[in-house]
């Protein structure tokens, strides 16, 4: 496995992560779905803006007590002064053999991503469902409603340290509906 992805991912309680790159696009399909998305926007999920050439910056910390579980803050800053932050938390679910990202508000939303690295250098995951959460509740929302992430990462070979990451949301009605795509220097950082 790439050295930029062991540093990405496996690491422990007191270190930390942080991929700085651009995105060379960030966008959105349709104008009528822009209501949506600024709905979704206070959820701290999804955004409006579109663009190209944002600066963004990804900030991954391990829990105080646990490799298994790291926090995800991630902040685009758009050229019209907007910056768009979002934090979600992802942990290892050993039951499920997946990662579980939390998001939203009170991380009453989670997604379920299947991992699978492919070699030499790239790493599929994939929204395998979406799942409300109350307290000591689960609600499998179906994904005709929701739709779906896919997240892309490919590590570049030729020069250590940087990823690419393509990530797309699709619904099964609407198509491709969100997504963004660039280049990371992955540093760790203790």
């Amino acid at each position: 496995m790439p050295q930029a992805f062991i540093d990405q991912y496996l690491f422990g309680p007191g270190e930390r992560v942080v991929l700085e790159g651009t995105m060379e696009r960030v966008w959105r399909r349709g104008r009528w779905l822009k209501p949506f998305f600024w709905l979704v926007s206070w959820s701290d999920m999804l955004f409006p803006e579109t663009g190209s050439d944002i600066p963004v910056t990804v900030d991954i910390r391990a829990a105080k007590k646990s490799a298994r579980r790291h926090v995800w803050r991630r902040e685009f800053r758009f050229p019209s002064g907007r910056r768009r932050r979002f934090t979600s938390r992802m942990e290892y679910d050993k039951r499920l053999r997946r990662v579980i990202e939390v998001i939203g508000l009170g991380g009453t939303l989670a997604v379920d991503w299947e991992m699978r690295f492919e070699m030499p250098s790239t790493l599929h995951l994939d929204g395998a469902g979406w799942v409300i959460r109350v307290g000591p509740w689960r609600l499998r929302i179906p994904s005709w409603l929701l739709g779906s992430g896919r997240a892309i990462e490919t590590a570049d070979l030729s020069r250590p340290g940087i990823i690419r990451i393509d990530f797309t949301v699709s619904h099964p009605l609407l198509g491709d509906v969100f997504g963004y795509g660039g280049e990371f220097l992955v540093r760790r950082k203790r």
